[in-house]
């Protein structure tokens, strides 16, 4: 009886001790891999980031109806891989549209164009076509890639938009987040010749083309990253996408690092700029800066702002439809649209 009382006195221990090694040991695992390479840490964060869903707008069984779809068009033939995009543009549309093209965000590790699919309809729906673009994602491409991708998508559309009813002389660049990254140097690309010449890149569409450029929530001062994150979680979130991104792990010494950050590419050539973040968002600083270096330069710049208004808005706040400042932010993003496609 005493050895059979001490085996399950032993068994006891052993339940709670096997628990907390299921629970520690691949937590070890990830700090061990996590100091030699970013991949792991990334497919986590792309797997939290690509679970979660937009709320669609509210009349969007409305806008299926009135927008027709173009999906998985290869924009780059022998480029780098996922180079697709979807085509949105207005059914009963007379020719001679404003083209948008959208960058998806995600981290520079995640997300598709699929996400942003029923934004970019909305946006069709009234009155543009609109391109919707994939790319390939770090740290399997990394710098300059997404950035070389979209400015490859510009000529596929600069050749072919006119099929979808679309007109190059009046376009604009937008996407959110990493997305608006992306978007805001390919604008720089474009508007200041030093940069382009730097980075060996000969813009797809001539500066008088570009009407404006649509930043949501992006990230526009490389040299904030990482210094201002309060959560260790963000802080760590920040060090691995920029890792991916950059491929070096100390992303701060990057060489090209100046290249990313749009507050030190901006010329008075920079087209007229629309910028929103939440309030609640911790790259709300970057947009308030690049406002302030736009406005500097003499460029046009419209902004939806929320800081002091406690509304608590976080990240990607533009493409959640149950809170009306959404609603309100993509009418206000389609006056600008509306004013400067004219």
């Amino acid at each position: 009886m005493t050895t059979k009382k001490k085996f399950y006195q032993k068994k006891r221990w052993m339940i709670p001790i096997s628990a907390i090694s299921i629970v520690v040991i691949p937590l070890l695992l990830l700090l061990i891999i996590g100091q030699f390479t970013p991949a792991l840490n990334a497919l986590i964060i792309k797997q939290l980031f690509e679970a979660d869903s937009f709320a669609a707008p509210k009349n969007i069984e409305t806008i299926k109806k009135q927008v027709k779809v173009e999906k998985d068009i290869v924009y780059a033939e022998d480029g780098i891989e996922n180079s697709f995009l979807d085509i949105y543009y207005p059914k009963n549309a007379k020719k001679d549209l404003p083209v948008i093209m959208w960058i998806h965000g995600g981290g520079f590790v995640s997300g598709s164009k699929e996400q942003t699919q029923e934004y970019g309809m909305a946006l069709a729906n009234e009155g543009y076509v609109v391109a919707n673009i994939n790319y390939a994602i770090a740290p399997g491409q990394q710098y300059p890639g997404p950035v070389i991708q979209a400015n490859q998508a510009l000529k596929y559309l600069q050749n072919n938009v006119d099929k979808y009813g679309g007109d190059m002389s009046r376009l604009f660049i937008g996407g959110d987040s990493a997305g608006a990254q992306i978007a805001s140097q390919t604008a720089a690309v474009i508007s200041n010749e030093e940069l382009a010449k730097t980075m060996g890149l000969q813009p797809s569409v001539d500066n008088e083309q570009l009407k404006g450029a649509l930043l949501y929530c992006g990230l526009y001062n490389m040299d904030r990253m990482g210094k201002s994150e309060k959560s260790p979680v963000l802080k760590a979130g920040v060090q691995t996408v920029l890792w991916s991104y950059t491929g070096v792990k100390d992303f701060a010494s990057f060489s090209r690092l100046d290249e990313l950050s749009t507050v030190k590419q901006v010329t008075p050539d920079y087209p007229p700029a629309f910028l929103t973040v939440g309030d609640a968002d911790p790259l709300a600083p970057h947009s308030v800066e690049l406002i302030d270096v736009l406005e500097k330069n003499n460029v046009e710049v419209e902004s939806v702002l929320f800081d002091g208004t406690n509304t608590d808005l976080g990240h990607e706040y533009q493409f959640d439809f149950t809170t009306p400042h959404a609603e309100q932010t993509l009418g206000k993003t389609l006056e600008f649209l509306n004013k400067h496609s004219k």
